[in-house]
């Protein structure tokens, strides 16, 4: 489907990061075990200490130094991990109280060396709270508010069917050879009632040999023409005479074909939900930019930056 906007490609690789950024972040703190990451999983929410505080909540189940892990701090941090990491840790409780004991071990050691004063963690740590809070923003103002109703999906899809429409499309499987007895050899056996696959498994110098020949599902101008036309003459299950191509000799069987048809409702739903999001999300994006375009002032300073882009490309020229 005709998705793809190259002008927008900026825009939706900025939404990606700021989004992964913003759905990740429990994720990569749990798995990135390096002590910078460790600083700024503490900075961002804090160290053990916002577990709910109910009843069996305040128990302790470990400490490291005189810090403690309660009940509530173990369930929130688990809490907070995206649903499929929940049933693994679920199951492995022990080994992630393990890992978590592990960081604060780590962000222990951190501390005693000073590392939360050091000027390339601070810089990080900033970047990072940066990231986040911008990825809080979009998430709220952008994100929240692109939600597509299952009316809007079925507008669309009723207003653009031809977009859904499945072409013709035909299977076939090949043996190729290299030279023409050999092709003549292989017919004569398929004659006899050689099984196709099996001739092609052993002879064919194809890649698709493994496959038994079978090269998929293809519709019109996807494959070299004159094995294309060869392919179209079959009936299913026929077996044409050899053909030689710039590839060599082909002894070709049509095993499938498929009518052209309209995609369901149900089959396009899920893509068409994707579009319809992505585009609104663009809308509110370029609203929200344009707000705080008037709200704060922005100026660039052309000749600095144009001299900035000469020295690039400048430089990209040396690299090459």
């Amino acid at each position: 489907m005709p998705w793809q906007d190259p002008k927008n490609l900026v825009r939706a690789a900025l939404l990606e990061d700021l989004r992964r950024v913003c759905y990740n972040i429990a994720d990569m703190m749990r798995t990135v075990r390096a002590i910078i990451a460790l600083a700024v999983f503490a900075s961002c929410i804090g160290l053990y200490g916002c577990g709910k505080a109910d009843k069996d909540g305040k128990k302790v189940i470990a400490t490291v130094s005189n810090r403690s892990i309660t009940i509530a701090d173990f369930r929130s941090r688990i809490d907070r991990l995206p649903a499929y990491y929940q049933k693994i840790i679920k199951n492995n409780l022990k080994r992630y109280l393990d890992e978590t004991i592990m960081e604060m071990l780590l962000y222990e050691e951190a501390l005693r060396k000073r590392l939360d004063k050091d000027k390339e963690v601070k810089e990080i740590i900033s970047e990072a709270r940066k990231k986040i809070l911008i990825s809080k923003l979009v998430s709220s103002e952008v994100d929240d508010k692109a939600k597509v109703s299952e009316k809007e999906i079925r507008k669309y899809y009723d207003e653009h069917k031809d977009e859904f429409k499945k072409p013709e499309m035909w299977r076939a499987s090949h043996i190729l050879v290299a030279d023409e007895a050999q092709a003549k050899s292989i017919a004569d056996e398929l004659s006899k009632g050689g099984d196709f696959a099996e001739l092609a498994k052993k002879y064919s110098i194809d890649a698709t040999a493994l496959r038994g020949g079978d090269i998929g599902f293809f519709r019109t101008a996807q494959l070299v023409p004159e094995f294309e036309k060869a392919c179209l003459k079959l009936n299913v299950g026929q077996t044409g005479d050899i053909l030689h191509t710039q590839f060599g000799y082909h002894i070709i069987k049509l095993t499938d074909k498929r009518e052209a048809a309209a995609e369901s409702y149900e089959e396009a739903k899920r893509a068409i939900e994707s579009e319809l999001s992505r585009k609104k999300r663009a809308v509110l994006f370029d609203e929200m930019v344009n707000k705080l375009k008037s709200r704060y002032s922005v100026n660039i300073n052309k000749d600095t930056f144009e001299f900035f882009e000469t020295g690039e490309k400048a430089k990209e020229k040396i690299i090459k």
